[in-house]
């Protein structure tokens, strides 16, 4: 949901032919996206933004309590520029509420739980604009990303074969861990051990690699085949944890290793 939003906020939902369309709802209208209500706000002058997001959480609080569940709220600030000297610092007065599939119709007004978190808004802030938009869902680029990760899969391979820790080390969150063998082994552990001339092996293959990918993170599994100088042939499963950073990049975050029996 969230990836759709984010990839939504870059263009308009609806395209022309869509904008001439008429139904009965909004949820109607928009079968086959999601709705966003997006609302832009000042802060009054005894407001605060902590005091904003109160209310967005007493907000999404009364929508929980109420058993609904699907409707997810983003609270933000606006970023401004500085021209002069190019730095970015946060809106002393606006911020935004995006609320993702908001629930049709409206509540119970009287409720004295809706009335608390109205107050709280209206105490801390005053709406300037309000929108709500269809945004479609995002370009599907699961087959890029799944052949992404094989490739990263069998970078890790050619790399530990090679001895090639910084190499690997490119792969690997600096939060990165593996569990399995007789500890838990960290990122430096596993640069350090791929850097021992002495336990490097002498070939490693990898098979049957499969990758699930859900949102931002993407799990592979597959054989670990791996050859030592001696002759002696490890077969392990593994499982990895791959996730998507800001800037795009993907890190392998967790891996799962163990014996394969013959």
């Amino acid at each position: 949901m969230f990836k759709e939003f984010m990839i939504g906020l870059g263009a308009m939902a609806a395209a022309g032919s869509a904008m001439a369309q008429s139904a009965p709802t909004a949820d109607a209208l928009c079968a086959k996206g999601e709705i966003v209500t997006v609302r832009f706000n000042e802060l009054t002058p005894a407001g605060s933004f902590d005091g904003f997001n109160a209310a967005a959480v007493a907000n999404q609080k009364y929508y929980r309590d109420k058993g609904i569940t699907r409707n997810v709220q983003l609270v933000g600030r606006a970023m401004v520029r500085d021209t002069a000297t190019g730095t970015w610092s946060f809106s002393d007065k606006r911020v935004s509420t995006a609320h993702v599939n908001p629930p049709s119709g409206r509540a119970d007004t009287n409720d004295s739980a809706w009335k608390a978190f109205v107050a709280q808004f209206d105490a801390n802030s005053t709406v300037t604009a309000q929108q709500m938009f269809c945004y479609t869902p995002a370009i599907d680029e699961t087959a890029t990303i799944v052949a992404e990760i094989k490739k990263f899969e069998q970078v890790w391979a050619d790399t530990a074969a090679a001895g090639n820790a910084a190499g690997l080390g490119a792969l690997l969150d600096d939060s990165y861990i593996s569990y399995g063998k007789a500890k838990p082994e960290t990122k430096a552990d596993l640069l350090a051990s791929t850097a021992d001339p002495k336990k490097r092996p002498a070939s490693v293959k990898i098979s049957d690699v499969t990758v699930k990918v859900d949102g931002g993170y993407a799990f592979a599994q597959g054989v670990w085949t791996e050859t030592a100088k001696d002759g002696k042939v490890t077969v392990l499963s593994f499982f990895d944890v791959w996730k998507q950073n800001r800037d795009g990049a993907w890190k392998a975050m967790v891996s799962q290793v163990g014996p394969v029996s013959p």
